[in-house]
């Protein structure tokens, strides 16, 4: 796990479920004498996400509606904390000076799909006090986040969209004229549902749970959730195609996926690099459990660091104080001058 992870070390659940009693119901000794849950019992999944977000993050009154997929913390929060190292700057002014994570509400981020459980976006606010805008296809799972974000102050750091067209990704949710610093997306995994049971049924046996789960119970998530055209090769592979027009290339300093597959990598790796992004990858593992972040820019580093000022200077920041007017925007000009070559 990342090293700013909360949940790198050893978690007793029982030590847990002591000071989050909704949880005590759903552990028990496992054959090794330790404390688990079952994996499989999605009740216990959901208390464990309600449990860990209350008990670390201060969040209060989580819950999603039955069906929608139930996100886990410790995996969520490594993608916050890979986006907060690309979005870093020098500490001070002395040459080879630690790069330190940007903080505070002037950092706004894109959440694309962000879910009922609106995950990203409590996690962002809470580790780096970043707002965000969230958008989705389905109007309950935003309706649900909604009612998350009221319950815990959040409803004027994050802002709700409606993707009217699923058939769009950015267009329609990023107004014309704004720019943001970062952007999250977990992609539906798969090609169809017919995919998404196959794979759900290959992880049940694996934990011997089949038979329980039955042939029409086998897999948790809205159809949205789960799958679209292309799979998540599709998706973030049209996502990039979109990121690539004038109108956002330079409207994000660093656009991001969460990929389910280590075969995905290399193809949306290679047409980022036909659209002309810089692209870095990072492996997140927990467990036997591995996830892909795939991170592109069209932006130079130097760029990246005096728009990252910008929208940072503000307090609780570590960027450098406010400037006045006419120097804010002489660096705007400067940006806006500067087109980055291709990688």
């Amino acid at each position: 796990m990342h090293p700013r992870n909360r949940h790198k070390d050893y978690l007793d659940y029982k030590d847990l479920a002591h000071r989050q009693q909704g949880l005590s119901r759903f552990v028990f000794t496992n054959a090794w004498g330790g404390s688990s849950i079952d994996y499989s019992d999605q009740d216990a999944l959901q208390e464990l996400t309600r449990s860990l977000l209350a008990e670390f993050y201060n969040i209060v009154g989580w819950q999603i509606p039955s069906g929608y997929l139930c996100p886990p913390v410790p995996q969520r929060v490594d993608y916050i904390h890979v986006m907060a190292d690309l979005l870093a700057l020098p500490s001070n002014d002395t040459p080879g000076s630690p790069r330190l994570p940007v903080r505070g509400p002037g950092v706004l981020g894109l959440d694309i799909g962000t879910g009922a459980s609106c995950i990203y976006c409590l996690l962002g606010a809470r580790e780096y006090g970043w707002s965000f805008i969230a958008s989705d296809v389905d109007q309950s799972a935003l309706a649900n986040a909604a009612a998350i974000l009221a319950q815990n102050g959040l409803e004027t750091q994050v802002q709700l969209r409606l993707q009217r067209d699923p058939s769009r990704i950015l267009r329609g949710v990023l107004g014309r004229e704004e720019t943001i610093a970062f952007c999250v997306c977990n992609p539906p995994f798969h090609e169809s549902l017919q995919y998404a049971r196959r794979s759900a049924g290959s992880k049940w046996r694996g934990l011997g749970k089949e038979d329980e789960q039955g042939v029409e119970k086998n897999y948790q998530g809205q159809a949205t959730e789960l799958c679209c055209e292309g799979g998540e090769v599709g998706f973030v592979t049209r996502m990039a195609e979109e990121s690539s027009r004038p109108r956002f290339r330079q409207a994000c300093i660093w656009f991001s996926a969460l990929l389910s597959r280590e075969s995905s990598v290399e193809p949306v790796k290679q047409r980022l690099g036909e659209l002309g992004a810089r692209r870095r990858v990072f492996e997140l593992c927990q467990g036997r459990n591995v996830k892909w972040v795939i991170a592109w820019t069209f932006i130079d580093r130097s760029v990246r660091d005096v728009q990252l000022r910008l929208v940072t200077a503000s307090p609780g920041s570590c960027a450098e104080p406010s400037e006045d007017g006419e120097k804010r925007r002489k660096k705007r000009q400067i940006v806006a001058a500067i087109e980055s070559p291709e990688e």
